[in-house]
């Protein structure tokens, strides 16, 4: 049968490969999400339970314990129609091919006396003893089926006698529900609640078919008319209008996860239809295990990690423009969030994906059959000896994480670290990549960053001094400060740049060499410099109209005729007696 479906499939993938020389994103699309349902329904689905049994066996997929905590005992599930019936066990050897065979054997036995039309009234199921090997022995219908070993005996915690009698129970009970099931009547009637499963799951499929394209339509709507009221300079919008495209980027993402949400059940609709209906027919139950199987259990792990990372990023994404949402007092304050929400985002989103990753990485190893505890306790060695190889890089890492999460600068910020200082391009976790005014691009170690100046956190300030000359009215030059300083604030182009009135704060300093008058301008973040070199154009300017001279170093010739008039009269006596006393 396996062969048959195997001949089916190829003939079917040839059909479809002269039918169409591409494949096209619909019917991709489409393949993907039937791989996808029957991943997630080995997620999500467990195991049947041996019929007219308990469950005596456990799988601890995380712990790697054996399912009778004997690890010197190999064993194997019996099943008829997909039913798990007993379990066969054996000495723990290198190879497990005897005892699947012998567990195969016992199938094959019970397939084919349930597929042969038997009488239930003169059903058999008897145990008794071997003479010769003193063991019981189960045969049907006077025919051979197994024996059962100490060792069999022995996994359930009973005497061989007794684990027989139980098994012959299973079996006459497995038997006569197999019987039941091959009937007509019963057939027909799983056909017709079959037909209302695909029927409901039709209907299911095509709504949520519906909404995933009116939701695919509304998020391109929606990002094509961000794109076309985007301008193309951040400055020129207004805070009305960032909040208003802010809040179209929410509705995007938000569309976005539900259109991820509606996927999701679309799969699980899919796969757990298919694994129902699979289980309600006793000639395709075998599938449900084939489902379950190791190689497919792989895939829905990998499937199910892939999902969750991408589920991961859109919540990021979503809880973070939310955080962007919260304050739109100004423009600039915006951008500086941005930077840094961008920068997090980014972080976040790597650590997720490792975790994720790493958790994916360790479910399949545990499907493989590795034990974990020995690999987790390994893998903890090893990142120990690592840890005390890579201290630099650690320190990086954990130097990095708290810029990032206390906000000392983020990408596009000027900074000054040491004696260097730039723009910072690129950051991480482990380096900070800025570029200075000659175009040269460095990279600092995070590790290594202990005190930094942020030039554009927030806002700047212009310090501004000029030193006039001593002579100079101090009245008017500190008028012609003040109207200078109101007319560059007046102007549009410059009011966009500067926060608050610039403010000329007097004279701070009185010399040989003139007076020192400080102004103070607030400016943008960067805007500082191209402030202060109009305002100082314009100064120039304006002190040469008015006759205002810089102030120099005064310089005095101390001499006889030069001295200043108070020393000379001062002296005049003591001058007349050297006078005489020369003559």
């Amino acid at each position: 049968m396996l062969r048959k479906l195997k001949l089916f499939d190829s003939s079917m993938f040839n059909r479809s490969t002269q039918s169409t020389s591409c494949f096209s994103p619909k019917w991709f699309r489409s393949a993907t999400l039937f791989v996808a349902a029957i991943a997630l329904t080995i997620i999500f689905s467990s195991g049947q339970s041996a019929w007219a049994q308990a469950e005596f066996f456990k799988l601890n997929w995380l712990m790697g314990q054996s399912p009778s905590n004997v690890a010197s005992i190999d064993n194997a599930v019996v099943r008829l129609d997909g039913y798990q019936l007993f379990v066969v066990a054996a000495p723990a050897l290198n190879q497990r091919f005897p005892l699947e065979q012998r567990a195969r054997g016992i199938e094959d036995e019970l397939n084919l006396i349930a597929n042969s039309n038997f009488d239930l009234d003169s059903l058999q199921v008897k145990a008794t003893l071997d003479q010769e090997s003193a063991q019981p022995v189960i045969s049907i219908n006077e025919r051979y089926l197994m024996t059962v070993t100490t060792i069999d005996a022995q996994l359930q915690g009973r005497d061989p006698q007794g684990w027989a009698n139980q098994i012959t129970q299973i079996l006459r009970e497995a038997l006569t529900r197999s019987k039941l099931e091959r009937q007509p009547e019963f057939l027909l009637n799983r056909g017709l609640i079959a037909a209302g499963i695909i029927l409901v799951m039709i209907v299911v499929i095509r709504l949520i078919t519906y909404w995933l394209g009116r939701l695919k339509l509304q998020k391109d709507t929606i990002e094509a008319h961000i794109e076309h009221e985007a301008p193309p300079y951040l400055d020129a919008v207004a805070v009305i209008d960032l909040q208003q495209q802010l809040e179209q980027q929410q509705k995007a993402n938000l569309s976005d996860l539900k259109r991820r949400a509606l996927e999701v059940a679309y799969v699980g609709t899919l796969g757990s239809g298919i694994f129902v209906i699979l289980g309600m027919f006793p000639y395709s139950r075998w599938l449900q295990s084939f489902l379950l199987s190791t190689p497919l259990q792989i895939v829905a792990i990998a499937f199910g990690t892939y999902l969750l990372v991408r589920v991961s990023n859109l919540l990021i994404a979503y809880f973070l423009g939310l955080l962007k949402a919260r304050d739109f007092a100004s423009l600039k304050p915006y951008q500086r969030l941005d930077l840094r929400v961008s920068t997090v985002s980014q972080v976040l989103r790597n650590v997720a994906a490792i975790i994720l990753v790493g958790l994916g990485i360790l479910a399949i190893l545990s499907a493989i059959g590795f034990d974990l505890i020995p690999l987790l306790a390994g893998a903890g060695i090893v990142g120990i000896a690592i840890s005390f190889a890579a201290q630099g890089l650690i320190k990086d890492v954990i130097n990095g994480f708290l810029i990032i999460l206390e906000d000392q600068y983020a990408v596009g910020d000027v900074i000054v670290v040491g004696e260097l200082g730039g723009l910072v391009e690129n950051m991480n976790l482990r380096i900070t990549q800025i570029r200075n005014n000659e175009g040269q691009l460095i990279t600092i170690p995070n590790s290594s960053i202990a005190i930094v100046q942020n030039l554009s956190k927030d806002w700047a300030r212009v310090d501004l001094t000029i030193r006039v000359a001593y002579d100079t009215n101090p009245a008017l030059a500190l008028n012609i400060l003040r109207k200078l300083a109101q007319e560059i604030y007046q102007e549009h182009i410059w009011r966009a740049k500067i926060i608050e009135p610039p403010e000329v704060l007097g004279i701070d300093d009185l010399q040989h060499s003139g007076m020192l008058i400080r102004t103070w301008i607030k400016t943008q973040p960067l805007q500082q410099w191209s402030v202060a070199r109009e305002f100082r154009r314009r100064l120039k300017l304006i002190m040469e109209q008015e006759g205002i001279e810089i102030g120099i170093p005064q310089q005095f010739e101390l001499g006889k005729n030069s001295l200043p008039q108070v020393i000379r009269e001062s002296n005049t006596n003591s001058q007349k007696c050297d006078d005489t006393s020369v003559n």
